[in-house]
Order: structure tokens, then sequence, then C-alpha cells
């Protein structure tokens, strides 16, 4: 298969200038799963907030580690990240986002070589403080 060509759900990782440089195609699952990652490693997310088709099938016991994550490419080794969290009860949001967004940036970048040109942080529920659980 030609180097410019990928499959569905693949992105390419930009092309270098010598041979030993170059990247494999990184799947958007396994981006995701890093976004994911590091965004549970931040204080405060207590856990990501996945789509309904996503919440459904973890009930039937199909694991979907990076629910709550987007990935959408904008150039060649740029990606834009959508991340949903649920977050604790009495939790700064916006150090919470800056956090996060520091945290998904430095990971996707060492791990994968990849440049993230935003994330947004979509905070979906705040937890009840203990003493209502």
């Amino acid at each position: 298969m030609p180097s410019d060509e990928t499959l569905p759900g693949e992105m390419a990782v930009p092309p270098t200038q010598s041979v030993e440089d170059s990247h494999p195609l990184v799947a958007e699952d396994v981006i995701a799963t890093y976004v994911a990652d590091a965004v549970r490693c931040v204080p405060g997310i207590t856990h990501l907030h996945g789509t309904a088709w996503q919440e459904l099938s973890q009930k039937v016991h199909i694991a979907a580690p990076s629910k709550g994550v987007t990935i959408r490419e904008v150039a060649p080794g740029e990606i834009e990240v959508d991340v949903h969290v649920s977050v604790a009860w009495c939790t700064v949001i916006p150090e919470l986002a800056a956090a996060v967004q520091a945290a998904v940036a430095q990971k996707v970048n060492t791990m994968l070589d990849l440049t993230v040109r935003k994330t947004t942080v979509f905070v979906d529920e705040v937890d009840a403080p203990p003493e209502f659980d």
C-alpha cells in the first residue's frame, strides 16, 4: 500500500526527511487511549463521560478504554481533541481544564510524536459531595 493512503480510523504521522525517522500510521483508537490515560491522571477527574452508546456498551461488559474522547486530524501530524469528563465536587474547573490540556499535549507529543493543536474539555457532570452519596 502506498504510504499516502490510510485505512479508516488511522492517521498519518507527519512525513520526515529520512527513512530512519519514518513513523507508522497511528489508529485513532490508539491516540484516544493515550489521551484517556492522560486525562484520568489529572486530579479532580472522577471519570470520562462517554456517549450514550459507550455507556450502554459498558453496562454489558464491553469495555471502552477511550470513552469520552474524540480525535480529529486537522493537518498531518496535528490533532484536536474533545474530552468529556465528570469532575469531583469543589474542583476549580478552569484550573482542571488547563491541567487536562497540558497532560494531553505532553503525553501525545511524547508517546506518539503528534502535536495537539487544541484540547476542548467538556464537563458533563459534577459529582455530588460525599455527604450526599
